[in-house]
């Protein structure tokens, strides 16, 4: 502590070289996390973690078909379990819509709402359109809720040969808008649907559970049984991984500050190694040994390495609270995206691993300049007194 208080000037410049180093990586690493936060926290409010999608598998090159044993079996592990079919009509100008056959327990798993009009009654050719698939068949169509729609759907026989269907449906009701796929579907009566197409098996399942932790255990043991899941937790998963690299590689760039501050240690400790000849000759001379040495000129850096680290998580502090105020309200603006509380997200994590890098930094960089000063010959030390 003498010798830093001796030279206040230029122990001040390391610490801020290392703090402004330690500084960059903690905020530019608070925005990723903030980001990263602000992501996942945007596919937790559009989605349902309770929701689990169940589509056919493939094991060893074969199709593991959802049948009525099959759902049985998904049914122990959800207190919802919803099968349903999905097909693809077009009408006579062309509109092309997916229509999903369901039953009741599916608009309990996907929660779904009307908006006008009235859900449709089992056992007839009433479908319920979504919010978008509405707005389209009102504008092209010319069809409102209580009208009827011809479609068509395409059938394929045991030869391959094309089989066209026609049908018509009548509107029974519209969906409040959900911002998923849900918008652009159809729903109709699911034994309507498989009579339609001649399928004795499912194209999914819709599994609702009561909480989302339950969601890993559930999702394992239908995997098990050779079917594919689908859930909100891949998207978060997804966000995660690729916001774990762009913060990685952020970090990777800003730290190159940090080399800076670790070459300006290594330069002021071996002048200190220097200008301390004399001190370190007799301290030899009276019995100190190398290890002795290297641990004198370490724990001078230890010392500098702690002080920058709490200096720089400081500064990286501020910095983070900079860009919140400053890059948040512009992205708002700029880019019309929803707002959000923060942009950046400070936890004690990334304080901490501020703390260690400037503490590594520090030590390593005083290695060399030790090392130096613990092989000073003592003898040839003692004539530059």
């Amino acid at each position: 502590m003498r010798q830093l208080r001796t030279k206040k000037v230029r122990t001040l410049l390391i610490l801020l070289g290392i703090s402004v180093g330690v500084a960059a990586v903690v905020g530019v690493t608070s925005l990723g996390e903030g980001i990263r936060v602000n992501a996942v926290g945007e596919i937790e409010k559009s989605h349902d973690l309770t929701l689990i999608e169940v589509s056919p598998g493939v094991s060893n090159g074969n199709i593991i078909l959802i049948t009525e044993s099959k759902v049985r079996a998904v049914s122990e592990y959800g207190s919802v379990v919803a099968p349903y079919t999905k097909d693809d009509y077009v009408t006579p100008n062309k509109t092309y819509f997916k229509a999903n056959g369901i039953s009741a327990q599916y608009m309990d798993a996907k929660d779904l709402k009307l908006e006008a009009g009235m859900w449709l009654e089992e056992g007839t050719y009433q479908i319920v359109l979504g919010s978008d698939i509405g707005e389209k068949f009102a504008k092209i169509e010319g069809a409102e809720i209580g009208n009827t729609i011809d479609a068509r759907i395409r059938l394929y026989g045991e030869e391959g040969r094309a089989i066209d269907k026609d049908v018509t449906f009548m509107i029974a009701g519209r969906l409040k808008p959900t911002g998923t796929d849900t918008d652009d579907q159809a729903f109709m009566d699911m034994n309507i649907a498989m009579e339609l197409t001649g399928k004795d098996v499912y194209d999914g399942i819709m599994v609702k559970l009561d909480k989302s932790g339950q969601t890993p255990a559930a999702r394992t043991a239908i995997e098990n049984l050779g079917l594919t899941c689908y859930s909100a937790q891949d998207e978060i998963d997804s966000v995660n991984k690729i916001m774990n690299a762009v913060t990685l590689v952020l970090a990777f760039f800003s730290s190159i500050s940090l080399i800076v501050g670790g070459l300006m240690i290594i330069n002021t400790m071996i002048v200190s190694v220097y200008e301390r000849t004399h001190e370190i000759g007799i301290t030899k001379a009276i019995g100190a040994s190398e290890l002795d040495i290297i641990r004198m000129f370490l724990s001078e850096c230890i010392i500098i390495g702690v002080l920058g680290g709490i200096l720089g998580d400081l500064l990286g502090v501020m910095f983070s609270f900079l860009i919140d105020s400053v890059g948040r309200p512009m992205l708002v603006a700029q880019l019309g995206i929803a707002d959000f509380e923060h942009l950046t997200v400070i936890n004690i994590q990334i304080l901490a691993a501020g703390f260690l890098i400037s503490l590594v930094i520090s030590v390593i960089a005083g290695i060399y300049p030790a090392w130096r000063g613990a092989k000073l010959d003592p003898v040839k030390a003692l004539r530059q007194l």
